[in-house]
């Protein structure tokens, strides 16, 4: 492949996109490509940076037009950030492969995992020596690489807690993820994984708890993810109990009233994530709690995550994960970020970043 080719950021003026380009840019990675739906926002996202027009440049691209095919054909990876991921689906992904392009995306999740391996996708990437990885965001992504430090300093791991969330604002692709992510294919409500299965009904919401990822009570939400599941059977954990956390009521409410309504509409969950944010701040939290050899007592080892914005954990891991397909440390096929990204360097980095905070016990 060309080693001249670009870099490209899809959706790369986004919340997320904007964070991968201003920290491929900083780190010397390119030449960029910048591109999007709107040429105003790229050119804008462009001059923001300061660069020079041979290290950054901005490009149209529809998703739904050979403009995406013309974009591709300049590039030797790209990172997608473009949403919501439950309509791009494996659009840019299949796109992507055509043109003997490395794919990350900022997203993805299980269902264009499915969706890639469904047709022949695993293999045909691995065939092609292309490497896609996905899900490289904050969530799914650091919350299921970071616990497997943890899990790599004990010996016996019974059981892990993790809880993820806060009080944010929502983009409208942000607020679709949101509003889809329910069915088999992300995860079940008030499950818990016991000794090897799913066992549904098994946990209660748990409100006005207090955690150190937290600034705040919190309530919080037992989701069993497939992120959570895949780690557990990974790591052989006998409990998991996963948990989504709000910090704010509005949310919470609004998400719960569309999910029975069956509403797709999004206006409603970012005002109610904006009004989440005027009465609590913005804040966001990871806290994962692991027991080793006995869940009797306080936990064996604990990893506290603290941030202000999610998107720029997002942003954060996705182009870590560009750097190390840059590098080759990844093999060609299709994964998962927390399953081929080094859990200890990529939290000995995020530690001296100032997007996070850290804690370790």
């Amino acid at each position: 492949m060309d080693s001249t080719a670009a870099i490209g950021i899809l959706g790369g003026y986004g919340a997320v996109g904007t964070a991968v380009v201003r920290r491929l840019y900083r780190a010397g990675v390119g030449p960029l490509l910048v591109a999007g739906r709107d040429p105003a926002r790229a050119e804008a996202s462009v001059e923001s940076l300061g660069a020079t027009s041979t290290a950054v440049r901005a490009q149209a691209v529809d998703l739904w037009d050979a403009s995406l095919d013309a974009f591709l054909a300049r590039c030797r990876l790209v990172v997608n950030c473009a949403g919501p991921s439950y309509r791009v689906l494996d659009t840019v992904a299949r796109a992507a492969l055509r043109h003997g392009v490395d794919y990350v995306d900022a997203a993805g999740d299980d269902p264009l995992h499915a969706r890639l391996r469904a047709q022949g996708g695993a293999d045909e990437w691995a065939a092609a020596s292309r490497t896609a990885v996905l899900s490289a965001g904050a969530l799914p992504g650091l919350s299921g690489l970071l616990p497997r430090v943890l899990l790599d300093q004990v010996a016996r791991p019974i059981r892990l807690e993790g809880y993820l969330g806060g009080v944010a604002s929502l983009t409208p692709a942000a607020a679709g993820d949101v509003l889809l992510a329910r069915g088999p294919e992300h995860g079940i409500p008030s499950a818990a994984w016991e000794d090897g299965q799913t066992r549904d009904r098994a946990l209660e919401p748990r409100r006005g708890l207090r955690l150190p990822a937290f600034p705040q009570p919190v309530t919080a939400f037992p989701f069993l993810s497939t992120e959570a599941v895949r780690l557990a059977r990974a790591a052989r954990i006998r409990r998991v109990h996963w948990y989504t956390v709000f910090g704010g009521e509005h949310l919470a409410e609004e998400l719960a009233m569309a999910w029975a309504m069956d509403d797709t509409e999004t206006a409603g969950l970012v005002r109610a994530a904006e009004a989440d944010v005027r009465r609590h701040g913005s804040w966001y939290g990871q806290e994962f709690r692991l027991w080793n050899g006995t869940d009797d007592g306080p936990p064996t080892r604990t990893l506290t995550l603290r941030a202000e914005d999610s998107y720029e954990l997002s942003g954060f891991l996705s182009a870590t994960a560009a750097h190390h397909v840059l590098a080759g440390h990844v093999k060609p096929g299709v994964h998962f970020a927390a399953d081929v990204l080094d859990p200890l360097s990529t939290v000995q980095t995020l530690a001296t970043d100032p997007v996070a905070e850290l804690d370790m016990a």
